[in-house]
């Protein structure tokens, strides 16, 4: 029960990071462009601070900690960097589904075959190909792959395994020293700022700073967002030793994935369509499968 209940708040709290990072992005006053690397540095800081006072100022961190935290530095960086430059390049329901396939894909390739205990059975193959067949009919309808040059699909493989890595490496750090996922966390989201930052700086030169100027309206998304992502990643470490990788990651993403489809029916006002309607059920009865 607890592991049902703890995967039900991870996914609310993801689905709540990606409803307003959302409305944070479209109220963004400056370059949209500038959007996510601004979200990036703000992240990093909230979510670094956040869990080293939670941890209680805990600064040990082993070499291969210390490697994992700069790996998933990069990851992060990567995705949001490929998010960006795919999302300009062609259709955003074909990256969705891309980055979607990796959350689930590449960390259970890693932990089928190198932890032991968790081989998949047949229900948990059934499930997880029921989830990502609910990925295709969600997106389906709205994916354009007409023109679409050579390195929008380069962005979309990239989106694949920078999310699929970055849960894998998350798994790999609580297989090797649990005691140090918050140093973990610290580390890569650290990084992931101090790069984004980088990046800022690289691209705006003197005019870094106006890229903070939010505006108003942008403002309160982003807090919510920033809180959201926040809780979720000390859920998420918390939660991780004790589910199995295929229910954790199948869970997480098709959950946000149907949660984000009713807050597009109900705060969007999307017209829903049959298919889509058929793939958010799949979710659910793939959600249902695992939490037996």
């Amino acid at each position: 029960m607890e592991i049902v209940i703890l995967l039900a708040v991870l996914t609310i709290l993801h689905s709540f990071q990606t409803l307003f990072c959302t409305l944070y992005t479209s109220r963004y006053p400056g370059n949209a462009q500038l959007a996510s690397p601004v979200f990036c540095v703000l992240q990093s800081i909230v979510i670094a601070l956040f869990t080293w006072v939670y941890s209680g100022f805990v600064t040990e961190a082993a070499p291969l900690t210390l490697l994992f935290g700069v790996l998933n530095a990069l990851m992060l960086f990567g995705f949001n960097t490929s998010l960006i430059q795919a999302g300009s390049r062609g259709s955003y329901a074909f990256l969705n589904m891309m980055l979607l396939f990796g959350g689930i894909l590449v960390p259970l390739f890693y932990a089928a075959l190198f932890i032991e205990g968790e081989s998949l059975s047949a229900m948990q193959l059934l499930a997880i190909g029921l989830m990502l067949l609910a990925f295709v009919l969600m997106n389906i309808k709205e994916i354009r792959l007409k023109g679409a040059s050579g390195l929008y699909y380069f962005f979309c493989i990239l989106l694949f395994l920078c999310n699929g890595f970055y849960g894998t490496l998350l798994k790999m750090q609580s297989v090797y020293r649990p005691e140090q996922k918050d140093m973990m966390v610290v580390i890569s989201y650290g990084m992931m700022g101090v790069i984004a930052l980088l990046r800022l700086f690289a691209k705006e030169k003197g005019e870094t700073l106006k890229a903070f100027r939010l505006g108003k309206k942008a403002i309160l998304p982003l807090i919510l967002s920033l809180v959201s992502s926040a809780l979720a990643i000390n859920v998420l470490t918390r939660v991780m030793p004790l589910a199995d990788t295929a229910t954790l990651f199948t869970v997480d993403n098709g959950g946000v994935l149907v949660l984000a489809a009713l807050y597009s029916f109900l705060i969007f006002r999307e017209k829903p369509h049959l298919t889509k309607l058929l793939g958010m059920v799949l979710a659910i009865v793939s959600i249902v499968i695992l939490s037996l």
